[in-house]
């Protein structure tokens, strides 16, 4: 007789209290459905464990509960608890003896010595069958994450990685022995309650456990502590006053000579705080170099220009702590974004209000709204409305002729509220770039540049048609002091579609020649050879500002809307030739003017010339002072250096570094649209890829954060409150924009080109590469988890500022000051939002549109901004490498600005942070990313199981937490068959070969890989020797190959 579901036992005894046996019930077996007795009817070796009881498939759910039985505490402690409960002892009773215990292999019985009675037996007998099916169920199944979340998720596991006076220990010795020590010491009493409970482990497995344990806690308490982790007491950094006095003084102080060797005295404080590792010490970024440059000037340039991703400098560790200063580069997201944002939202509320349709106030309603209206525009009958880019060359229009609509339909007041809401924020940029004095101290530039060249020209003609330029700046430069700018009414950015001009020359010149002969003055000859030269200029020119160009004089082609129009024709007169898109336009303009107001508002002018030539006095000063030839020579090599990477950092932040010379040649063009192509082919999962960002809150902000500031908020009836509060100050910040802008997805993908959309084939992809992303969800999942990140941080900081400096911890303190805010802007904030500020449901809103201090409101701003961007990992200026951003690294580095992005703002700021919330981050990223990788197998039909070394290395590696380096060792694999890297190393060592197109693609990027399948499979067509094989590559080198939804259509389609 076999009896399933129920422990049976033949003439069991009448035992008074005998306590029944719940058979295999375990708290963690609450879970499933499960009901039996004890029935002492049948033979104890039919006493089995049925597999039945376990409802999930063999490598499945199931396996989740078993490990948890066996590789967490929860068990052990129950058990003990269990037996705790003391069953009564039989006189003279011997385990060993019993006829139950015949069932137990020999060598397993001394665990059953020191049993009491026939019902304490029978309760270890089930446990004993449970633990072994267990353990031959988890080491036969094919997964390794229910065993690796099992063992993460324990009490251990949160506790510190040290005590802190050992972590601070000089010593790496040291620190290595207390390390594995403390360790050891921590996880002992789990390891001890597991052998004396569970049956599946012995001493041997303690002793492996904690072998390998200390080993591990010893290396990490050895590499992450040490001089780095303690405030020093030798620091000699000034006060932030200070320090700021001697920097902004430079030159022009009393003294310049003392305040000069007090800066060099204080550099250090500058230097990037240690990681550890030495990873601080890495020049491969040009923020890194700077920070660590001899030059002082150099140094303190770096924040100054690019936001450094929260890795923290010494100086905020110092005797007395200062802050972080606050770039140029989130100056522009936080203060012009969010006038972008509302423009472009403006524009959407009027079209589908003037489509009949009530407009959602969140932006990914908002914007599934407009796709599902040109969907149905596209495949049926819209009416007499217009499309969604015809209303926004209409509200171009307009602009151009004082907010006017020149047409008078159903469309014309909803065309005339966009362009007088756009005109806000135009005049807003144009009022910005006048205190700045921007457009001055250009004209200024202009004027220098022709007395330049006039004095280098020989030739009467062309002296007498400089001198008339030259005589034309003079009095525009008269002009703006005496009455100002006026750019406003029918002011609207210029930009000259290069295709248009192209498919109608004879058109252009016409219209050019008519405009110098009738304005200017000259006669036919003279006006021909002027209309060609604009045409040669505008078809050929560089589109941009090239800052170190001295002899580009003429502003038609500058990147910022301040150019001097030399060609003075009206706009409408040339309207067909001009960019009409009020979006395109409007991107255009904020990003460019945007940029060189701050640029000029923080160095004086957007060449940064001063600064520069700071740069070089202090070289050149120590260049005297060196004691021989050699060292003069590496001073002037590093001079050369710094100049670069400043220069490099300036033009990235305009946009313009690396752009081409003529971006509407052919090779540019196709970079361009190869880089569109391989998104549209490479990015249809990103979204699922982009899941381990959760894990990225927790790792800056810290489990109870995450869960107190974040979760709950979702689950309270104040939750809409807080969210509305929430979601304006983030907007007002010129955060979670990404269903509106893309600007993260246009980061990981290296794309966004302000210059190279031109032309009509370019648009096209443009178009198409943003409406994918759309398509794949990625814009809509940056927008959600920015907009989690973001009220989690901006919570937490307003909290901190509520309470005394005093009283914040030094990791509190430590994250403020990073981010700008030292104690005093603390004090005035805490002020601000106490007579300001609204208190939901226990958290305050800080309402920073109401502070009477809007330097204060606006720093908030910045803070919370470059948190967010750090947090959710956003590529930035002074994140990648420079020679990534030209346009063959471009291609080739092509989605590797994540890693270059991910080195810095998670793998070195975590590693100077040193706290718990890194590595319960690191642990939650990797289990995410596991997942990741598993639902992926599934989207890519792939049936091979992972070893648990290969799941745990392709889960780091998906990850995303150690950055580049992942990169290159992937492309390190790829190239040598897996003869080399982490995988040979530690995993499979059986070389792989790869597919000639996977080596070039690591080589070359994904352009190489997708051109060489396409060459393959058009290769194999025409030499008739076709295959599954070719379907294969050819699915997979279609643009949308691998979008998640349309997966089972391209299976269909390819039979794959």
């Amino acid at each position: 007789m076999e009896t399933k579901f129920n422990l049976q036992f033949p003439d069991a005894p009448k035992l008074d209290n005998f306590p029944e046996p719940t058979p295999n019930k375990t708290i963690l077996d609450e879970m499933f459905t499960y009901s039996g007795e004890f029935d002492p009817e049948v033979k104890p070796e039919n006493v089995i464990l049925d597999k039945e009881i376990f409802p999930f498939s063999h490598d499945g759910s199931g396996n989740m509960a078993r490990a948890f039985r066996q590789f967490n505490v929860i068990e052990p402690l129950y058990r003990n608890l269990i037996a705790s409960r003391k069953w009564d002892d039989q006189e003279g009773y011997d385990a060993l003896q019993s006829r139950y215990i015949e069932q137990i292999p020999e060598n397993h019985r001394h665990r059953f010595m020191n049993v009491g009675s026939d019902a304490e037996l029978i309760q270890k007998i089930e446990w004993y069958n449970q633990d072994m099916e267990d353990m031959e169920m988890l080491m036969t199944g094919s997964s390794f994450y229910p065993i690796m979340t099992a063992s993460l998720f324990t009490p251990t596991t949160f506790a510190p990685l040290a005590p802190i006076s050992v972590l601070r220990s000089g010593n790496i010795w040291k620190r290595f022995a207390k390390g594995a020590l403390f360790t050891s010491a921590v996880i002992a009493p789990e390891e001890l309650l597991a052998v004396k409970e569970l049956h599946s482990r012995d001493a041997s497995h303690a002793a492996i456990a904690l072998g390998g344990a200390s080993l591990i806690g010893g290396s990490l308490t050895a590499a992450l502590g040490g001089k780095g982790f303690a405030t020093s007491s030798k620091s000699l950094l000034l006060s932030s006053t200070d320090s700021d006095q001697i920097y902004r003084s430079a030159g022009a102080s009393a003294n310049p000579s003392r305040a000069r060797e007090t800066a060099r005295a204080t550099m250090e404080g500058d230097a990037l705080a240690e990681t550890g590792i030495g990873l601080e010490k890495l020049s491969w970024n040009p923020t890194i170099r700077l920070l660590k440059s001899d030059n002082w000037v150099a140094r303190k340039i770096a924040p100054q220009l690019v936001d450094i991703g929260g890795m923290i400098q010494k100086k905020i560790r110092g005797r007395i702590p200062e802050e972080t200063d606050q770039s140029v580069e989130t100056t522009f997201r936080a203060r012009w974004l969010p006038g972008l944002l509302k423009g472009i939202k403006q524009i959407d509320k009027e079209y589908l209000t003037y489509r009949n349709i009530v407009a959602k106030e969140g932006d990914i309603g908002r914007s599934l709204q407009m796709i599902k209206t040109s969907l149905s525009d596209l495949v049926g009958d819209r009416g007499p409305f217009l499309t969604q880019a015809e209303f926004r060359v209409r509200v171009s229009q307009a602009m151009r002729r004082k907010d006017v609509d020149p047409i008078d339909d159903g469309a014309t007041p909803f065309v005339n509220a966009s362009a007088k809401e756009l005109r806000k924020h135009f005049n807003d940029i144009r009022d910005e770039a006048v205190s700045v004095r921007l457009f001055e101290r250009q004209a200024q530039k202009v004027i220098a540049g022709l007395k330049k060249q006039l004095s280098e020209t020989t030739d009467p003609a062309k002296k007498t048609a400089l001198q008339d330029q030259l005589n034309t700046a003079l009095a525009n430069l008269t002009r703006m002091r005496t009455h100002g700018v006026n750019v406003g009414g029918e002011y609207l950015t210029r930009i000259f579609r290069q295709d248009k001009v192209l498919a109608n020359q004879e058109g252009f010149l016409r219209i050019a020649k008519n405009h110098f002969m009738t304005n200017e003055g000259m006669n036919a000859t003279q006006a021909s050879a002027a209309a060609r030269g604009v045409l040669d200029e505008v078809t050929h020119g560089k589109p941009y500002l090239d800052l170190d160009d001295a002899s580009q004089i003429d502003w038609i082609t500058q990147a910022g809307s301040s150019k001097a129009r030399t060609f003075g024709i009206k706009d409408d007169l040339i309207e067909e030739f001009l960019e009409n898109d009020i979006e395109v336009i409007l991107r255009h303009h904020t990003k460019t003017m945007g940029t060189d107001i701050e640029l000029t508002r923080a160095f004086g002018d957007i060449n940064m010339r001063s600064l520069l030539d700071d740069v070089v006095d202090e070289y050149k000063k120590l260049m005297n002072d060196a004691p021989d030839a050699n060292t003069r020579r590496e001073l002037k090599a590093k001079m050369e250096n710094d100049l670069r990477d400043i220069k490099g950092l300036r033009d990235r932040i305009r946009g313009t570094y690396g752009a081409s010379k003529d971006p509407h040649q052919l090779s540019s063009r196709f970079v361009r649209g190869m880089k569109s192509f391989n998104i549209l082919v490479g990015m249809g999962s990103a979204t699922l890829s982009s899941i381990p960002d959760i894990g990225r809150v927790v790792m800056t902000e810290g489990f109870t954060n995450f869960n107190e500031k974040g979760l709950k908020h979702f689950f309270k009836q104040s939750s809409t409150i807080i969210k509305q509060l929430s979601d304006k100050e983030l907007r007002q910040a010129g955060i979670a924009a990404d269903a509106i802008l893309g600007l993260r997805a246009s980061a990981f993908s290296d794309v966004g080109d302000l210059f190279g959309s031109r032309m009509g084939f370019e648009r096209g992809l443009n178009k198409t590469t943003g409406m994918f992303f759309l398509a794949n969800g990625l814009n809509y999942w940056n927008q959600t988890i920015k907009s989690f990140a973001g009220n989690v941080i901006m919570m937490r900081m307003t909290q901190d500022i509520m309470r005394p400096w005093a009283r914040l911890s030094k990791r509190q303190r430590e994250k403020f000051l990073a981010n700008g805010i030292n104690q005093q802007d603390h004090s005035i904030m805490q002020m601000n939002i106490r007579n300001k500020g609204q208190k939901v449901d226990g958290e305050w809103m800080p309402n920073t549109e109401l502070w009477t201090d809007r330097t204060q409101a606006m720093k908030f701003r910045k803070a919370l901004n470059q948190s967010v961007d750090r947090t959710i990992v956003t590529p930035g200026a002074g994140d990648r490498a420079l020679w990534t951003s030209t346009e063959i690294g471009s291609l080739i580095t092509q989605f590797k600005g994540y890693g270059q992005g991910a080195t810095v703002r998670v793998l070195t700021s975590g590693l100077q942070e040193k706290d718990q919330a890194f590595w319960q981050g690191a642990f939650l990223m990797v289990g995410l990313a596991y997942f990741v990788n598993e639902a992926k197998k599934i989207q890519y039909g792939i049936e091979k199981e992972d070893t648990f070394m290969e799941g745990l290395i392709n889960a780091i590696d998906r990850s995303g937490t150690l950055g580049w380096f992942t990169d290159v060792n992937n492309s390190l694999e790829k190239i040598s068959d897996f003869k080399i890297g982490m995988r040979a190393i530690f995993g499979d060592d059986v070389p792989k070969k790869m597919p000639v197109g996977q080596k070039i693609g690591a080589i070359a990027g994904p352009a190489g890989s997708n051109l060489t399948n396409i060459g393959g499979v058009a290769a194999d067509v025409l030499s008739g020797n076709g295959s599954q094989e070719t379907f294969k590559s050819a699915r997979f080198s279609t643009p949308g190959g691998n979008l998640t939804p349309a997966d089972p259509i391209y299976d269909f389609i390819f039979g794959t």
